[in-house]
């Protein structure tokens, strides 16, 4: 089998296995549920409570999840691609960090309101991440150098900086605080409603266009920045604008489920060994993939594990260590 065609099977078997999950992970829970009764009217009434748990519930995570799952990975690719280096991850410009400054001051302070459908806590969230971003690009500015190295010590300094800041939140917060803002640390897909999800949706589907769009730019950039510029691509325009592209839709996405550990990371380079660097085919079927994958993880910590729930962050902490150290030794031994 050459190589244009296995690129082709691992996305078609990647295509299968989401479509498998985005139709098969809503009727898997703690409750079970029957396909016929949750589709005998597509509007929840008060007596099919099947149809209330998984339109009103299950329905929601699972879209969130797909998100989710698909963005982070998107930006590791990106991220891996553009900075050239393995371990990079959607949070190494310190997008977490400041996402979670942001989350914390909102608790700390007490605010809750809501704007737009999004409570005070997401859209505090949002603009910590933004001013994250914006700091790293402030300095690689000052120093007048967009470089990978440039960005990517940066944005390990940011990161540490509002790192330092939400312990200082956390060490002033009380009992009741602290409560919620560990909660939001740790990473959760709980339920929100669809129209989060449908706003959500637009921003990762633009997000993903710009930088399919750079799929030719990033095959190069994956190669070394000199060959780069000796085939005419103006890399400083590529790895800014497919930064801010992929550093939005991280945004956006730990605005409304915290830091989710390792999905970013694993799934890029998974794909990176059976496909290559071509960006073609590396986007989406890591999108797909990670979509899939947090899916799956979210599904079995609210399974299985009752009658509690884990949180999906730590749920994919735990696999993503394992599977990590395995792709150590194999790159290794290759």
């Amino acid at each position: 089998m050459n190589r244009t065609s296995t690129k082709v099977t691992v996305l078609v078997l990647t295509i299968v296995l989401f479509l498998a999950v985005l139709f098969g992970c809503p009727f898997v829970g703690p409750t079970s549920i029957s396909y016929s009764k949750v589709f005998q009217s597509f509007t929840p009434s008060l007596d099919n409570q099947d149809a209330q748990i998984f339109f009103g519930v299950r329905l929601s995570r699972v879209l969130l999840s797909i998100l989710a799952g698909a963005a982070m990975a998107c930006a590791g690719v990106i991220f891996q691609a553009v900075l050239r280096n393995p371990l990079a991850c959607p949070f190494t410009l310190g997008v977490a960090g400041g996402s979670s400054f942001g989350a914390v001051v909102a608790i700390l302070l007490g605010f809750d309101l809501s704007m737009g459908g999004f409570s005070t806590v997401t859209l505090f969230a949002f603009a910590g991440a933004l001013l994250s971003i914006g700091l790293v690009y402030a300095l690689a500015s000052i120093l007048r150098s967009y470089a990978a190295v440039t960005l990517l010590l940066a944005g390990i300094a940011i990161s540490y900086f509002f790192n330092a800041l939400v312990l200082l939140a956390y060490y002033v917060a009380d009992f009741t605080q602290a409560y919620s803002m560990m909660h939001w640390l740790i990473g959760s897909l709980d339920v929100i409603d669809f129209g989060s999800i449908e706003k959500l949706s637009v921003l990762m589907g633009i997000g993903f266009l710009i930088l399919f769009s750079f799929s030719r730019e990033l095959n190069l950039l994956s190669a070394g920045e000199e060959l780069a510029k000796a085939k005419g691509v103006s890399t400083v325009w590529v790895i800014v604008v497919s930064i801010i592209a992929a550093s939005l839709m991280t945004s956006a996405v730990v605005a409304l489920t915290g830091p989710i550990a390792f999905v970013g990371l694993i799934i890029p380079h998974i794909y990176r060994i059976w496909i290559g660097n071509d960006h073609r085919f590396l986007l989406p079927c890591s999108a797909l993939g990670g979509a899939a994958f947090l899916t799956l993880c979210d599904t079995v910590a609210r399974s299985f594990f009752g009658p509690t729930e884990v949180p999906v962050g730590v749920f994919t902490a735990l696999i993503g260590v394992p599977v990590l150290l395995w792709l150590l030794f194999h790159r290794r031994t290759r």
